[in-house]
């Protein structure tokens, strides 16, 4: 039975721009749940990378109420906040935001050391499946773009995360690279029961996972 992992309720974020105020979510309200896969998709600008920043807890709301796990985070500190991105939360970006002083397995196992966990059986398949068992003790500062990408993925995931926000994770890589890495993420969160919000600009990556929402004029349409 599917359990709820983030719902947001009448949720409205926005800025000023000098004199101009810009509203890019407008009272907004959705539901993630375990194992649900949706591709973020609208234009530019429009609010998608907001949108994970505030799941994330990176950016706040002062309209509207954003549950992780079914419970409030309106009280939630800098502590409760650190927590759920440790435990619960794995994070993939399209600047890959890696380690360099680390090889490939020490970056593996950064969130590892985060919750105190061990390297499992379950890294090393991690490490098979996205090609990386012959580059594990290289520096990340050596790699391709789309190793570095592979890297990260596995990372975001070696703790096995009730939640995936990847931030265009194919944007800095070719076709080919971009599509490898869509259907191995996917297989490797299916795996792991992990649900995935990702923003993309690419329909052939939206296509991967189960459901699309459409961010644009603040609205998501599904």
């Amino acid at each position: 039975m599917a359990s709820e992992i983030v719902r947001l309720s009448r949720v409205s974020k926005g800025f000023n721009d000098g004199d101009k105020y810009h509203q890019v979510l407008d009272d907004i309200s959705l539901r993630l749940d375990t194992a649900d896969t949706i591709a973020l998709t609208g234009p530019s600008g429009c609010g998608k990378s907001t949108l994970l920043n505030i799941i994330a807890g990176f950016e706040f709301i002062k309209q509207g109420q954003l549950f992780i796990n079914s419970q409030s985070t309106s009280n939630w500190q800098d502590k409760q906040w650190s927590l759920f991105r440790r435990q619960h939360l794995g994070m993939v970006f399209q600047q890959f935001n890696l380690l360099t002083p680390l090889n490939v397995k020490d970056n593996i196992a950064f969130s590892l050391r985060l919750n105190q966990q061990k390297w499992s059986p379950w890294c090393d398949y991690l490490i098979e499946q996205l090609g990386l068992a012959e580059v594990k003790n290289r520096s990340v500062e050596t790699l391709s773009g789309g190793q570095q990408q592979r890297v990260a993925i596995a990372r975001a995931l070696a703790h096995k995360p009730r939640l995936l926000l990847a931030d265009e994770p194919t944007g800095n890589l070719d076709e080919k690279s971009g599509q490898q890495v869509m259907t191995l993420l996917s297989l490797l969160a299916k795996e792991s029961n992990t649900a995935i919000l990702m923003v993309t600009h690419s329909s052939d990556c939206a296509d991967f996972m189960k459901r699309r929402w459409h961010l644009e004029h603040g609205k998501i349409l599904e």
